[in-house]
């Protein structure tokens, strides 16, 4: 399938539909590199879908060849967005975690070139089974969402990652090789989730279905037929090869630490063909052999019978090879009569399908091809004539009730005889749109050093929006999670990353005589002082968010009076002036101090806080009850949060919650420490201790390397610090020259580096793969009377109830005999384990290497987590 394409340097404009959620640029879809794309991908009509569990398991290097080798359309299922794994560059775990990968993901297509489709599933975090993935996921819902995919996309091939076996690993990664073959056979049986078909959808016969053949391409045992696909060719215009882009995408995986080298030379996958319904030859050398996916073989593709739209179809091919044959780069607008012609012939074709006689499944499958005909010839008349379309907003939040400018620019190159037919903005139903004066958005008129944009036509808006206008947050997140999957809504925007854009502008030209629809979304564009010219989405937010600044407070239980500081704040985005008042809504028994605070607001942007004293009564029992902040505004009372997601790499996220904060009391007690806080990745256990009322001081790298460690009775040592933290490697030293004098050290999971760098005390090994996965696996305490488990709590098996997400990770496995196991755990059917937290002196003082997930259990208010994080914390003053 893959040619080579001898051109000269891409030399075009930007003309491609930039889909609205990818902020890095999409430079392999520019110019002559992307045009003479388009012009291979009309001479072909195959496509191919992968599947995978995660972000990071797809084979990137087959997604690269696949879609700009073969110049097939080409996606990756992923069944979750990984929101279980860990985030090396910020806070951010779980559904926050989730949103910031699915944007990673459309980073990486927007460089290899493929589609991005997800299942409901909710990454709860590594497993070991396919037994507990099944416990986990609902086996039908998982199967019905892979179904829909396929019947939406419908490919020709399917390739799954996995092998459905426990060679696969991960638990998630054996549920996605077990799920995918079934799916290829469901797809196509019209029995198979009937609400599909009813929905619009249609049964859809995927033609072959592989699997990955393991690392290494290593022959399957099975002999099952196998082809190689290359990966490693040079594009002549892009002038790198396939897995070189790829890696590239890979390496936009930022909060899973994967920037790599994009290495040259030969690269291939292997693939094991596991089922087909074609005629497939035993020795393969492309995964479309056997399938005619070629333009004039489209219509028995489709099922129609031999000699189906023979000359439509001769019309079509004849245009798309003339139109190849003929482009240079210097000249491309020379080629715009002959795609003129194949643009026509495509939609003479489509007007003859629906005059056919015979089955209508054929002809909508024979539609459905010519309709990427017909966008693919359209996309490459608006490529040759250098047009860009470029639709901008006057901003990128839109508070409810309130309007916002819209500016539909159409440049042409000069002398151009294209002409713009027509400007249409769309939007939600319920939004008024309606035409307006033209000066230049916001951010959109300057062109740096005096220099304006003068677009050949321009079209301008103004765009109201409802007061009742739904907030712009991931649709996915709007209703409450059940279990570990996701609630979508009926009628939602199913299995894709994220919503269609709310503004489109739908422009259409006459480009040698014939119509071409343009259709590009409203974005918002502004310069970065430092990092140039940057675009956002357009997002519906309110007047004012109200926020606290934790939404978790520990409460000891007592006979004597307790009292906690909560911080309400809250941030306009409107460009009025909004004032009112905050207080606290709180349980019976409870009082704050003041009872409000009046605040006002007077741009987009501004934020103000107030401080309220909560005072619990003097007798409480243990129980978890809600604090709520509110703000009334204008006889409206305000209570939702907004946590925004931002990063340099990503579109901006907003996710909104009620402003409550979940207080927790049980029995706690936290001996006075001083305690030293060593910052790791994805962070939030200081947040946890200042809750404990212990005085925590970060210890920043200057400390690290000069400070006086001395002053700290505990120093504590975050996940994976010694990946996220140079300097913590670099003055280890320090660290056990703190030991050596009396000092207390806890360390929590650090991956396999820190005991390959020499950083324990004392030799120990933590491979990858020593970790419980079951948060509610049984915990053994190995040495009852320790401090850590007696000072100042008493702690018990009921302190390991309730825990969200692995019980351990990294633990060590083998350890000198002067460390002490402390506990003992194990996945069901697995030899226990007891390095999951150990305990050495340390000359005159300690040690601790902790494994278990902390980091995950304070943040979600687990009280045994709390209980015995304090007597970690405090080993420095038990008694000795």
């Amino acid at each position: 399938m893959f040619r080579s394409r001898l051109f000269l340097l891409p030399v075009l404009a930007a003309l491609t539909l930039v889909p609205a959620h990818a902020q890095i640029r999409p430079i392999y879809d520019l110019g002559a590199n992307g045009l003479s794309q388009v012009l291979e991908r009309l001479q072909t009509t195959a496509s191919v879908l992968h599947t995978g569990a995660h972000p990071d398991d797809e084979d990137s290097a087959f997604l690269a060849r696949m879609t700009r080798g073969d110049n097939a359309r080409v996606a990756y299922l992923s069944l979750n967005r990984g929101e279980g794994g860990q985030n090396i560059i910020g806070p951010e775990l779980f559904d926050a975690l989730g949103v910031i990968r699915t944007e990673e993901l459309l980073q990486a297509r927007r460089l290899d070139g493929a589609e991005q489709f997800f299942t409901r599933t909710f990454d709860y975090g590594f497993s070991k089974t396919l037994t507990e993935a099944k416990a986990k996921w609902n086996e039908r819902d998982v199967l019905g969402d892979m179904v829909r995919v396929i019947r939406t996309f419908r490919p020709l091939v399917i390739y799954s990652r996995f092998t459905g076996t426990p060679a696969d690993g991960h638990g998630q990664h054996q549920m996605a090789g077990y799920v995918t073959p079934l799916a290829f056979r469901a797809a196509a049986d019209p029995s198979q989730f009937p609400e599909q078909i009813a929905g619009g959808l249609r049964p859809w016969q995927a033609l072959k279905l592989y699997r990955s053949s393991g690392g290494g391409g290593r022959p399957d045992a099975g002999g099952l037929p196998t082809v190689q696909v290359q990966e490693g060719i040079l594009d002549p215009v892009a002038g790198r090869s396939f897995a070189e882009i790829s890696l590239e995408g890979r390496s936009q995986h930022k909060t899973q630490e994967m920037g790599t080298i994009e290495l040259r030379g030969p690269v291939a996958s292997t693939l094991m063909r596991v089922e087909t319904v074609a005629d497939a030859p035993g020795a393969e050398k492309s995964i479309f052999d056997g399938l005619d996916v070629s333009v004039p073989g489209l219509a028995v593709l489709a099922g129609l019978p031999a000699g189906t739209l023979r000359g439509e179809l001769q019309a079509i091919d004849a245009a798309a090879r003339k139109a190849l044959a003929g482009y240079t780069v210097l000249n491309p607008a020379a080629i715009i009569p002959v795609l003129a012609d194949g643009l026509t012939a495509t939609r003479a074709a489509r007007a003859a399908v629906r005059t056919l006689q015979g089955r209508s499944e054929a002809k909508d499958d024979a539609d459905f091809l010519l309709g990427f005909k017909e966008r693919d010839f359209a996309d490459a008349l608006a490529r040759a004539a250098g047009v860009v379309v470029d639709p901008l907003a006057d901003a990128d939040t839109v508070v409810q009730g309130t309007t916002v400018g819209v500016s539909i620019r159409t440049f042409l190159p000069e002398g151009s005889l294209v002409q713009v037919a027509s400007t249409v903005l769309r939007g939600p139903g319920g939004w008024t749109i309606a035409t307006a004066a033209a000066p230049p958005p916001a951010g959109g008129g300057g062109g740096g050093f005096g220099r304006r944009e003068t677009p050949a036509n321009e079209a301008r808006y103004t765009v109201a929006v409802p007061a009742d206008a739904p907030l712009t947050q991931p649709y996915y997140l709007r209703q409450a999670r059940r279990g570990d999957s996701y609630a979508w809504s009926d009628g939602g925007p199913l299995t894709l990353p994220f919503a269609p854009p709310l503004l489109t502008a739908d422009v259409t030209l006459t480009i040698g005589g014939v119509a071409v629809p343009v259709s590009k979304p409203v974005m918002f564009r502004y310069a970065d002082r430092v990092r140039g010219e940057l675009r956002r989405d357009v997002n519906i937010v309110p007047a004012v968010t109200v926020g606290v600044d934790s939404k978790l407070m520990i409460v000891p239980t007592g006979t004597a009076p307790f009292q906690q500081r909560v911080v309400i704040k809250a941030t306009s985005f409107s460009s009025a002036p909004v004032s009112g008042t905050l207080q606290l809504t709180l349980p019976q028994g409870w009082t704050a101090s003041p009872a409000s605070v009046p605040f006002s607001l007077r741009a987009d942007g501004d934020r103000t806080s107030a401080i309220f004293t909560v005072t619990a009564p003097p007798r409480r029992v243990a129980g978890t009850f809600d604090i709520t902040a509110t703000a009334a505004v204008g006889g409206a009372t305000l209570s939702q949060d907004v946590q925004e997601i931002s990063y340099p790499h990503i579109q901006t996220h907003r996710l909104y919650a009620p402003a409550t904060v979940s207080v927790r009391v049980f029995d706690l007690t936290v001996a006075p420490v001083a305690v030293g806080y060593v910052m790791g990745s994805g962070d939030q256990v200081p947040d946890a201790l200042r809750r404990m009322g212990v005085g925590v001081t970060l210890i920043d790298d200057e400390t690290l390397a000069t400070g006086d460690l001395g002053r700290f009775d505990t120093i504590v040592v975050g996940v994976r610090a010694s990946e996220a933290r140079p300097a913590f490697v670099a003055n280890n030293g320090r660290l056990l020259e703190y030991m050596q004098k009396g000092g207390t050290l806890i360390v929590q999971y650090q991956q396999t580096d820190y005991e390959a760098r020499n950083l324990p005390p004392y030799p120990a090994q933590a491979p990858q793969n020593a970790r419980v996965t079951d948060e509610s696996a049984p915990v053994r305490i190995l040495s009852p009377t320790h401090p850590v488990f007696s000072y100042p709590n008493a702690i018990t098996a009921a302190d390991f109830d309730n825990w969200v997400q692995e019980r351990t990770l990294y633990s060590f496995v083998s350890f000198d005999e002067r460390y002490v196991p402390l506990l003992e755990t194990a996945d069901p059917g697995e030899m226990p384990q007891n390095g999951g937290e150990v305990y050495a002196r340390v000359g005159m003082g300690q040690y601790v290497y902790t494994s278990y997930a902390w980091f995950r259990q304070l943040p979600a208010g687990v009280p045994g987590a709390y209980r015995q994080v304090a007597n970690l914390i405090s080993l420095a003053k038990a008694p000795k």
